[in-house]
């Protein structure tokens, strides 16, 4: 992304600058024609928001467009306008911001294409339309931005398609697509999602989706944010913004684009191979209490959840009602792949639905209110569920309430006295209960107008269908988990690499010169020593009274195993002079021209569990951690909890505990539990000995590192390091 740095650009991204940026109501249209779709759609736009004080259309060849008289140029103008909308080619960019900025106009949206999209030729050109901008000061949006909705000012300076005025709500959105900023918007709008601010930040030249979510945070219109990314810039940033929008209680859910992984580090380390790019996305989510949704509908579906119930389930406990015994059914299984718990019914509770149920009727969460409850009568003007979920509501074992709606007339009947009646109660109902109540409709079809306008009257919000709404329930009990756990811990302080004075290797470093390093930041290690001669080794396995593993050291043979330069089990003198022979020889076989430093000699250790402790460096993250069972068990199983460093104790410990193999650490069939505190303090010490390398850092891992209820010690480490820049 061919953006400038954040400190070059601060003055023209704050939330002040982007308050009159995003509360323009006199907006200038430069470059438009009559035929242009892109301009139809503008001025169809911002009628249809109706809250533009002033449009004014500027171009030299034109006297008049859409039915009013034109200024040849911006520096024309009277007075300066809120607003620049450039629908000029790239070529003209730069010389219609000076333009606007000899004009005291401060804010340009940029619909060109042609920038960073297209080439190294493009970003040099978007980099270029960047540092203009910051020396005109203008705020830039774009290029290859439709522009943005302000629907809660009314202001909608948005070149696509919009079929209705757009609808106000506390939803706020940013993206990095154009075209998915309109489809979001239309599936919103068609399920009653109502928006804020709804931003498509193109190519961020100078405005990115960071500035617009740092402006959103204190927004007071905005309650939840949905964010569309197509790449993560700014991770550091990116963290404190997640953390802050926690502080505030204002949700993020994300969609990022691009699952891959493409981005595998270092094929010589188990680490690299279960961090990949997409990986490390979700960690750093986690660690900005941010969800991750899977889908553009379920972007939205969960944006609006959070914008339209404030209040928070305290748990997870689910009561369901529903007139479909199907439904019951499939609620069922979705609650269990989301996380959510359908618990029975208290006593109370079952005595009392049984008296509006037939006596066949199976009492159950969810409950399915029956055909019997829907032919009795009843007397005022709801449906079965409405009355039994009145009255389950009030459990005292469920946390909140999910009901999956009949469908509702999509058109006002000719007598709407039972439906709009029914709506005003249902609302009531929703408002006077105890937990909250969450509506979904069957299916994710579009709410029509009249039906809309009824929920909205209600103050009621329907989710698209039970498959999203279930997905989104499960998102929320996630974030509110995040959310905890992410503020109750400090944020960890950064650390500062130890650029040291000494020569230091570059490229693979050798067993033992790894080994120095880890012992230096206080990693447990097993004892080894280097030896060069085969009589050293066979005097080690006399004092230490036990086999031993023998191992070739070199910088060059990062995996001595492959060529036979490793030994276990050597438990006599003989045995060990033998061993020395036999990797020394493999050394000189295989890897001729690698420097041998010796071999390493350390006591076996049997038992315990192997674990897998390994720090990568992402391209865009930096020092990536990776926390996983070890040994060959990493590769086969692929069990590793991940996040950016630097972590804190407790976040560590959270890794662990999040392991599938969690278990194994607990203790299991007769094996002794981990001392957690032990082992999370190793984990620190790998991860301070890494920070400690600053951007020479590469790849460290210990694999294993052995632990045995509070006795943790590695058992083998890999260092790889580049050039210090």
């Amino acid at each position: 992304m061919a953006t400038l740095e954040y400190d070059k650009r601060r003055a023209l991204v704050t939330p002040d600058r982007l308050r009159h940026l995003f509360g323009a109501r006199r907006l200038a249209v430069v470059g438009a024609s009559g035929t242009s779709s892109w301009a139809r759609n503008l001025v169809r736009s911002l009628n249809a928001a109706g809250g533009l004080k002033e449009l004014v259309f500027v171009h030299p060849k034109y006297p008049e467009l859409f039915g009013q008289a034109t200024a040849p140029n911006l520096r024309d103008l009277e007075d300066p306008v809120d607003l620049a909308f450039l629908m000029v080619g790239p070529s003209r960019v730069d010389e219609i911001l000076e333009d606007a900025a000899a004009a005291g106009i401060r804010n340009a949206v940029v619909l060109a294409a042609g920038y960073g999209e297209t080439g190294q030729d493009g970003r040099a050109r978007q980099l270029a339309l960047a540092e203009h901008a910051r020396r005109l000061d203008v705020t830039v949006m774009g290029p290859n931005t439709v522009g943005f909705i302000n629907a809660t000012a009314g202001i909608a300076p948005w070149a696509v398609v919009t079929e209705r005025p757009p609808l106000k709500g506390a939803v706020s959105a940013v993206f990095e697509s154009g075209s998915m900023a309109r489809a979001a918007h239309e599936f919103a709008q068609g399920h009653g999602v109502g928006a804020s601010l709804w931003a498509s930040v193109g190519n961020s030249a100078v405005l990115t989706s960071l500035d617009v979510l740092e402006y959103l945070l204190e927004d007071e219109s905005t309650r939840a944010i949905a964010l569309f990314l197509e790449s993560v810039g700014e991770p550091d940033r990116l963290l404190a913004l997640g953390r802050r929008a926690l502080e505030r209680d204002k949700p993020i859910v994300a969609f990022k684009a691009g699952r891959t992984e493409a981005g595998q580090r270092s094929a010589m380390a188990h680490t690299g191979a279960v961090a990949t790019d997409d990986a490390v996305v979700d960690a750093v989510f986690r660690q900005a209490g941010i969800v991750r949704a899977e889908s553009l509908e379920e972007l939205v579906s969960t944006a609006g959840l959070f914008g339209h119930y404030p209040e928070r389930p305290k748990g997870r406990r689910m009561g369901v009602v529903t007139s479909s015994g199907g439904g019951c059914n499939i609620i069922a299984d979705l609650a269990a792949v989301n996380g959510l718990d359908l618990p029975e019914w208290t006593g109370d509770t079952v005595e009392a639905l049984a008296e509006h149920l037939p006596p066949f009727a199976s009492i159950l969460n969810p409950l399915d209110t029956t055909g019997f409850g829907h032919a009795r009568a009843r007397p005022r003007p709801t449906k079965a569920e409405d009355d039994l979920m009145e009255i389950a509501v009030k459990d005292g074992g469920i946390d909140f309430m999910f009901t999956m709606m009949t469908p509702l007339p999509s058109s006002r009947p000719e007598d709407p006295t039972f439906i709009e009646s029914r709506l005003e109660i249902l609302g009531q109902i929703v408002r006077d209960a105890p937990v909250p109540v969450y509506l979904a409709s069957n299916t994710c079809l579009d709410l029509a107008d009249y039906p809309r306008g009824l929920l909205t009257a209600a103050g009621l919000h329907l989710m698209p269908g039970a498959d999203l709404a279930l997905k989104s329930m499960g998102h929320l009990m996630r974030w509110v988990d995040l959310r905890a756990s992410v503020l109750a811990d400090d944020p960890p302080a950064r650390v500062t690499a130890d650029r040291g004075s000494g020569p230091a290797p570059t490229g693979t470093w050798a067993e033992d010169e790894g080994r120095d390093l880890l012992a230096a930041h206080g990693v447990p290690m097993v004892p080894a020593a280097l030896v060069t001669d085969r009589r050293d080794a066979a005097r080690l396995v006399t004092e230490w009274g036990g086999p031993v593993a023998m191992k070739i050291c070199s910088r060059e043979i990062a995996h001595k195993s492959d060529i036979g330069g490793v030994v276990l089990g050597v438990d006599s003198p003989p045995a060990a002079e033998a061993a020395f022979d036999r990797v020394v020889a493999a050394a000189a076989t295989h890897a001729p021209r690698a420097a041998v430093r010796g071999v390493l000699v350390s006591p076996m250790r049997a038992g315990g569990l192997e674990m897998l402790v390994g720090v990568t460096r992402d391209p865009t993250f930096g020092p990536v951690l990776a926390v996983g069972l070890g040994g060959v068990w990493v590769e086969v199983f692929k069990d590793v909890s991940l996040r950016v460093l630097p972590v804190s104790p407790r976040t560590v410990r959270e890794m662990l505990l999040e392991l599938k193999a969690a278990p194994l650490l607990r203790g299991v069939r007769g094996m002794a539990p981990v001392d957690l505190d032990a082992l999370t303090e190793a984990i620190m010490a790998v991860s301070r000995a890494a920070l400690a390398l600053g951007d020479r850092l590469e790849t460290l891992e210990v694999n294993p590192l052995r632990v045995d209820g509070a006795a943790v010690e590695g058992l083998d480490a890999l260092v790889v390091t580049g050039a210090r820049s």
